[in-house]
């Protein structure tokens, strides 16, 4: 089963997404938490639902700092490799552990570029997991075809 928090940019995706777990109690997962400073995104950081933990995850490229690895960019904004290299075991130990559903925040033009969380999400279809995604309304047919979903539930 795939369930989509879905809407517009900067409408609290990612706060529904959290509340949905808060509300079930039901597998594991990782929300992007946005950092601000002054007017400006700073970057988000990867929070794990389950235990509040916390890594830098992605950095405006203003911000950024020379000895960080980045391994992808999406507009102004660079995503630290160490964020996916932890997130690739966190992913290992689900599956393993049958963890269900697992939470992704979010699922957009990285990944329909073969990018982002989309080695990710494939491994957890392969492996029969439940998954409850962000993705923003513009691209929720798109994220679809790539995915195969044919039953979406919208939360």
């Amino acid at each position: 089963m795939v369930k989509i928090v879905t809407g517009r940019i900067n409408s609290f995706k990612s706060t529904r997404l959290q509340n949905y777990y808060k509300e079930k109690q039901l597998g594991d997962g990782f929300i992007a938490r946005k950092i601000m400073k002054d007017s400006l995104v700073y970057g988000y950081n990867l929070q794990r639902l389950s235990t509040g933990e916390e890594i830098p995850f992605v950095i405006r490229d203003i911000y950024l700092d020379e000895n960080s690895k980045i391994i992808y960019q999406l507009g102004p904004y660079l995503f630290y490799e160490s964020a996916f290299i932890y997130l690739d075991k966190i992913i290992d130990e689900f599956i393993k552990n049958k963890i269900s559903p697992v939470y992704l925040d979010e699922i957009g033009v990285l990944e329909l570029n073969g990018q982002g969380f989309d080695q990710v999400i494939n491994r957890l279809i392969e492996a029969g997991i439940d998954l409850c995604l962000v993705v923003r309304n513009d691209l929720l047919d798109q994220v679809c075809e790539r995915y195969g979903f044919k039953e979406v539930e919208i939360i």
